[in-house]
């Protein structure tokens, strides 16, 4: 079935993905299109039904993202991405910096976060000047945090090479830790 089918059972949740942008199956995202229909039928219909209700009063975070007490939803490559509050392990923001003949010239910020797979995901993208003093990587992450910290408190936030070894080095160590916190 055909993501945009599936999404218009819940009404909510397609004008939400509407408004992120064009979800469309391409030679280029297969992959990533089944992905995220294997992701979507991990839902049950209960969370669905109360995902439907709560996306409609959630703010648009970066221009690609949504977040809820239920689900962290983002659009990627034509690819409406829903992933389980319940799956999420760690999340924190990168910020790359990019320059030209050591000149800066801008910087990218990310918003990224770890499932319970150990799949990373990048959930949404900004990008400012070179000089800027804006943090919105960081910024939606408190956002995030602030909605999560209701339903799921064990979630590690934030990037240290410790937490990176801890996350990715013994997945099954943070799922544990995260589950018991929660």
């Amino acid at each position: 079935m055909d993501m945009n089918e599936l999404l218009a059972q819940y009404p909510a949740i397609a004008q939400k993905a509407a408004q992120l942008g064009k979800i469309k199956q391409s030679p280029f995202n297969k992959k990533s299109y089944a992905k995220s229909l294997e992701r979507w039928n991990s839902f049950f219909p209960e969370e669905l039904a109360k995902l439907n209700e709560e996306i409609g009063s959630a703010e648009i975070v970066m221009k690609k993202a949504v977040f809820t007490p239920t689900a962290v939803c983002y659009l990627s490559e034509g690819c409406f991405q829903c992933i389980p509050v319940r799956d999420i392990i760690w999340v924190y923001s990168s910020v790359i910096k990019e320059s030209m003949n050591f000149i800066p010239t801008g910087k990218i910020h990310q918003v990224r976060l770890m499932e319970r797979s150990g799949e990373h995901h990048i959930v949404c993208v900004q990008q400012t000047g070179p000089f800027t003093k804006k943090t919105p990587a960081t910024d939606a992450v408190g956002q995030m945090k602030a909605i999560l910290d209701t339903v799921r408190p064990g979630i590690i936030y934030g990037y240290s090479k410790e937490i990176e070894a801890f996350c990715v080095g013994n997945l099954a160590a943070a799922c544990t830790r995260v589950d018991e916190n929660s």
